[in-house]
């Protein structure tokens, strides 16, 4: 996964934080798709895609949780890891 030294410990943020983040990313790579500067823009968009993918594994182990729940599955802990 990506890590800039400024960037926040995403595994501390709400899933309302990085939303924020990501909108707030979106916009300033929209701005700087407007300049002549690729290396922010590269790096504005490794930041995004850090956040995108966070965001996105936390919904897909929540998915795993609920869907494990509705099928009464017994709950294994760490014993078997799906990634």
């Amino acid at each position: 996964m990506y890590f800039h030294p400024l960037q926040e410990e995403i595994g501390n943020m709400s899933e309302e934080d990085i939303s924020k983040r990501i909108k707030e990313l979106n916009r300033k790579v929209a701005i700087a798709r407007r300049g002549r500067n690729p290396e922010l823009l590269f790096n504005l968009q490794h930041a995004l895609k850090t956040y995108q993918e966070a965001i996105r594994q936390r919904r897909i182990e929540e998915w795993h949780k609920n869907n494990k729940k509705l099928r009464n599955e017994p709950d294994l802990g760490d014993l078997v890891n799906i990634d």
